[in-house]
């Protein structure tokens, strides 16, 4: 076939379209952007946190005392209303005191009496003993009036004991508080006849100033009290049910057994409660401190994750994009803090949401900055349009 110069240009230039052509459909698209992931960010922090156990137990009154009569009697009176505050010596009851007031008048003549024959008995033997030493008389009956004066003395201190006892008697008709506390419900009233000791609690008051708390400890966790016992006095912190405040204890006791059952140890604590804000009865939680662990490295507990080579922790770099920490080793929890004893310093910004799906170099959002971001816009914009309505106006 014969081409003459004209159809070989033509050839040319369609050869050289169909190769741009070509070239031009073999290009591979461009990837898209990667749009930023959404996620929540805190800052890991260093401070000194205290290391502490965490247990419960019940407030109890320092004091309890379950009062009873010590007389046998008709209850006369009540002196107090329940649920007074009554100091140390209160008058609380009072029993008849009538039949141990003639007691102790019957003791007293008695004593009178014979307090008469032992100074008759004492003046014989004295008049004797100058005889016995003149031996105008015998030894024998000098014998005698020894005896005789001796049983005498010896009667009179036993009338002396007898008025005692009636004296204690008619005090003890008057119930009078032991102890400085609360009162409880009276649970005797006028009228009723009451034995002596052995009768029914009249009333009980306890002691609410200062109150204990009882709470236990794992044996494992004992070695550690133990040891910082030995140098200071541990704080404990009380936090009674539907009691937002948290107070202050001391522990001043540790027991000395371990139950052999349950591998739990008993400890006490005081609590000091001069504003009468504790009471009796509640159930509280209790943390005792045990140690301060210095300059410790704090991140949210939701930042650590756990993955098939241990834990690791998704940081975000500056320029905005994550970056994975491996082999996190972790220390004790703070209420929503964890130590962080390997991997992460002081000042990285740690994601506390968000890690599903995340990888190195994938650039992030702070959710919460980006929703303050656009309530400020919101903002400035409904501040225009008020602007535009008055400027209408």
């Amino acid at each position: 076939m014969h081409f003459n110069k004209k159809n070989l240009l033509w050839i040319i230039v369609f050869a050289l379209l169909f190769i741009l052509m070509f070239k031009s459909c073999s290009k591979k698209p461009s990837a898209p952007p990667i749009h930023p992931r959404p996620v929540r960010m805190a800052v890991a922090v260093k401070k000194d946190i205290p290391v502490y156990i965490d247990s419960f137990g019940t407030i109890n009154a320092y004091y309890s005392v379950n009062i009873q009569a010590r007389v046998t009697g008709e209850v006369t009176a009540v002196h107090f209303k329940e649920g007074d505050e009554v100091k140390k010596g209160d008058l609380l009851f009072s029993i008849d005191a009538r039949p141990y007031e003639a007691e102790l008048e019957k003791a007293q003549a008695l004593l009178a009496e014979d307090l008469v024959a032992f100074k008759l008995k004492q003046d014989t033997l004295d008049r004797n003993r100058k005889l016995m030493g003149k031996n105008l008389i015998s030894k024998q009956d000098f014998e005698t009036y020894q005896s005789d004066a001796a049983a005498a003395e010896a009667k009179v201190s036993l009338d002396r004991a007898a008025v005692d006892q009636a004296e204690l008697d008619v005090e003890f008709c008057s119930i009078c508080s032991p102890i400085d506390g609360i009162t409880g419900k009276r649970l005797v009233d006028p009228g009723n006849i009451v034995p002596a000791n052995t009768g029914p609690t009249l009333v009980n008051i306890r002691k609410v100033d200062l109150l204990f708390i009882d709470f236990m400890i794992s044996e494992k966790d004992f070695p550690e009290v133990h040891k910082q016992m030995k140098g200071e006095v541990l704080d404990v912190m009380i936090n009674p049910a539907g009691d937002e405040k948290s107070y202050k204890g001391k522990l001043t006791l540790v027991n000395n057994a371990v139950d052999s059952q349950t591998g739990m140890i008993l400890l006490r604590a005081e609590i000091q409660n001069s504003e009468k804000t504790l009471w009796p009865g509640q159930y509280a939680t209790v943390r005792l401190v045990v140690r301060t662990e210095k300059d410790a490295v704090l991140v949210p507990v939701t930042a650590v994750q756990f993955g098939q080579k241990g834990m690791y922790i998704y940081v975000v770099t500056d320029e905005n994009t994550a970056k994975l920490k491996e082999n996190i080793i972790t220390g004790l929890q703070q209420d929503d803090n964890l130590v962080i004893k390997k991997g992460i310093s002081p000042g990285e910004k740690v994601v506390t949401y968000g890690q599903l799906g995340l990888r190195d170099g994938i650039p992030v959002i702070d959710i919460d900055s980006q929703t303050a971001n656009k309530e400020a816009e919101k903002h400035g914009e409904g501040e225009k349009d008020k602007k535009k309505s008055s400027d209408k106006g």
